[in-house]
């Protein structure tokens, strides 16, 4: 390093800026290098074909001849970066003092990153900088302009001393110092992708807890039941006997003893809103599907008609589909007046359970989940089908779930459709009048 430094000629031009000069490595130096290394290569692959009439090393040695090549073309530019690197610290080491006083005491340099800006596939240098991150997060700028050879001139660098702040986004990605967290709170999350984000952690949260409670009732079955009911009637005989005691060691056995009770009753409010979401869906399944299966049942029997299963089933998706979506007035109205999801009026929160019941299966919602719920089926069906030749449940099962979604889908568009319908009542009767009384003379 001190003969290359012995070779830097240096001086200052009229801004004070100090410049350098050193012989500076061109790409592709020392052709016989290369020629030197394809040569020995070759006459391996020769060798090869000619000794054993195979050519195995062919591929290999072709691939590194070209790593060797492209290295060859680009190690010149490496040592000259060393150059202008070791020069841009020396110089920086000797001014940054001088720029930190502009600043509060307590603010220090954190990192320093030499960087060059490049264009095109061959890597044409563009710009040459020293980065400098402080303690306060302002990154200094100082750059290293490059002067081409003229007439009466070699070419030679200049370091600009005064620094300026890094507004360049590129150049703070180089030097910024990651982490988690700070990556964590420069993420720009849209407020609707924030709130899903809160309703699926509780909607995750209710479903986790209430699987726990049913895992736990048909685990242990009826010692569940009770040990609840024991654990109510010793809890409110205690109650009665140490509640009002002022004495410290038995206010904290009244709280221990309290404290399954307090914890529950907080699960139980976190799955509330997830029970009631699906109670919802369970009331809209039993009146959009169980009514139509109660009346072909009924039908069936009272008239004989015997309808085989599969048509049942048919049936009942379809008009199950379709009173869902279309039928939307009737399930809410069903929900409002007829469900366990109805508001009595004995408490307050009654209303917003029923409100939420009535909100979450909205019509659009509905055909959402419908339409998902056909997409998932069919897909997994075809792939079955298609790949194994085989049906998903049965042939005419999957088949009846095919129909009744192109019923759907067709009666849909039908509504759609009726709106754009030109004809209406009171001209069409008026016109069906007049053919009927006009006559000629």
């Amino acid at each position: 390093m001190n003969t290359t430094t012995k070779s830097i000629r240096t001086w200052k031009n009229k801004e004070g800026n100090l410049c350098f000069s050193y012989n500076m490595k061109q790409p592709m130096e020392k052709p016989l290098i290369i020629i030197i290394i394809g040569a020995c290569i070759g006459t391996v692959i020769l060798a090869e074909y000619l000794c054993f009439n195979t050519t195995y090393s062919l591929f290999p040695l072709l691939f590194l001849f070209m790593f060797t090549f492209m290295y060859w073309c680009v190690y010149p530019c490496k040592d000259n970066e060393v150059v202008e690197e070791m020069m841009m610290n020396k110089n920086v080491n000797l001014r940054l003092h001088n720029e930190l006083k502009r600043y509060d005491k307590n603010v220090y340099e954190v990192k320093r990153k030499f960087h060059q800006d490049t264009k095109g596939t061959y890597g044409i240098i563009t710009g040459t900088y020293m980065l400098v991150l402080l303690s306060n997060g302002e990154i200094l700028e100082y750059e290293l302009k490059y002067h081409k050879p003229t007439k009466t001139e070699h070419a030679y660098h200049e370091f600009i001393k005064r620094p300026i702040q890094c507004i360049n986004p590129e150049h703070k990605k180089v030097i910024e110092i990651r982490s988690l967290i700070k990556w964590w709170t420069q993420i720009t999350i849209p407020e609707k992708v924030k709130l899903s984000l809160i309703i699926l952690a509780f909607v995750s949260i209710g479903i986790a807890l209430t699987s726990l409670y049913s895992w736990i009732i048909i685990k242990l079955e009826w010692k569940a039941i009770v040990f609840f009911i024991g654990y109510i009637v010793i809890f409110m005989l205690l109650q009665s006997l140490i509640s009002k005691s002022k004495n410290r060691i038995v206010k904290t056995i009244n709280f221990a003893i309290s404290l399954p009770i307090v914890i529950t009753k907080i699960l139980f409010n976190l799955m509330h809103p997830t029970i009631i979401v699906l109670m919802s869906y369970m009331c809209l399944g039993a009146y959009a599907f169980g009514v139509p299966i109660v009346i072909v049942i009924v039908l069936n029997f009272l008239l004989g008609l015997n309808i085989s299963w599969e048509t049942m089933f048919f049936i009942t998706l379809a008009v199950g589909s379709i009173i869902s979506v279309h039928g939307a007035k009737f399930i809410h109205w069903m929900i409002k007046e007829h469900s366990p999801l109805k508001n009595w009026e004995n408490h307050k929160y009654e209303a917003v359970q029923t409100e939420l019941a009535l909100y979450v299966i909205n019509k659009n919602n509905v055909n959402f989940l419908i339409y998902l719920a056909y997409f998932l089926f069919l897909s997994i069906s075809g792939l079955m089908q298609i790949q194994y030749n085989e049906p998903l449940i049965t042939t005419n099962i999957d088949s009846a779930i095919l129909k009744a979604f192109l019923v759907f889908i067709a009666f849909s568009n039908m509504v759609n459709k009726s709106k754009d319908v030109k004809i209406k009542t009171k001209p069409l009767l008026d016109k069906m009048i007049r053919l009927i009384t006009t006559h000629d003379e």
